[in-house]
């Protein structure tokens, strides 16, 4: 039987599992798979000499898309994206959202210590670089929407989340929206938080995958948990495995945050509609609201969990 194949998200979580033995534990035959196989970690081509960051019309929801639940082909038996996007793949039946659990991202959107933006309002009609159909594009919206008019909104689609530091770093882009561990390095390198963009992710697995082995992972996790928020200061080196080594004799992991937060609690049926309406009004997909499943189809929870709410 093949082994479960665990696709990291940047929290420290699965690495704890792993090295304290939760996976093995719960009785999971697993391995991991940290590149999806596009590269996403690479650095910016031709970023010295850009003049002007080009649009990059591709992100997870695509990804998703494209690999079956699969966060990229072949990439994961298990990942996570943001809410939204795995919500409306779910939808559209691309894979299946696991309703036993999220996680919440502390995300922000940051600017360059010396630039004139210090309120949100003066954001208005300035680029926020984001990635597209991802955590950073729709939480961008939801964070702005709260001070700025839709009209002055302005997003960048620079790609996934180390292009986008690259990009900030080399001083391509007065603000962009981060979230974990590529927060914790632009915040050493200067950045400061002009809006908290903090948001939802959630879990996608295949139709494929055996619900049993979502669950015990999902398990694992949470036993993680509860040793990050005992002794967080042990378990920060373990972000040294999710960041690009272009970037790591330039920051010290020990002053990070504990980023992703997994939440044990469910993705209910009242969630799961009010994000429908929420993306659809902004029209934020090339089909609207009436295309797709309910949530019995797109979303799957542990029968323990199911009978309780029943």
């Amino acid at each position: 039987m093949a082994k479960f194949v665990i696709q990291p998200h940047g929290r420290l979580n699965d690495w704890v599992a792993d090295e304290q033995g939760y996976f093995r534990d719960e009785g999971l035959d697993y391995t991991f798979n940290a590149d999806d196989g596009r590269g996403n970690d690479a650095p910016v081509p031709g970023l010295e000499s850009m003049n002007a960051v080009p649009d990059v019309i591709s992100g997870a929801f695509e990804w998703y898309a494209e690999g079956h639940g699969r966060k990229g082909a072949g990439a994961g038996d298990v990942s996570c994206a943001c809410h939204w996007t795995v919500n409306q793949a779910a939808r559209l039946r691309e894979g299946v959202m696991w309703g036993d659990g999220y996680s919440v991202a502390d995300g922000a959107i940051m600017v360059r210590g010396d630039c004139d933006i210090h309120r949100p309002e003066d954001l208005a009609g300035r680029e926020v670089v984001v990635g597209y159909h991802s955590g950073s594009h729709y939480s961008a919206i939801q964070a702005l929407e709260a001070f700025l008019e839709p009209g002055d909104i302005a997003l960048k689609f620079g790609g996934p989340p180390w292009a986008r530091v690259d990009l900030a770093l080399a001083g391509k882009v007065d603000a962009v929206n981060v979230w974990g561990p590529q927060r914790y390095v632009l915040e050493q390198h200067g950045f400061r938080k002009a809006v908290d963009a903090t948001f939802m992710m959630a879990f996608m697995f295949p139709e494929s995958v055996e619900e049993d082995d979502v669950a015990r992972y999902i398990r694992a996790l949470r036993r993680a948990q509860m040793d990050i928020d005992l002794e967080p200061e042990r378990h920060k080196h373990h972000f040294l495995k999710e960041i690009p080594g272009r970037f790591h004799a330039m920051i010290d992991a020990r002053r990070f945050g504990v980023g992703e937060r997994v939440v044990f609690l469910p993705y209910t049926r009242a969630m799961f509609e009010k994000t429908q309406g929420w993306m659809h009004a902004r029209k934020l997909f090339d089909v609207g609201a009436e295309v797709g499943v309910g949530y019995e189809q797109a979303v799957r929870q542990p029968a323990t969990t199911a009978a309780g709410k029943a």
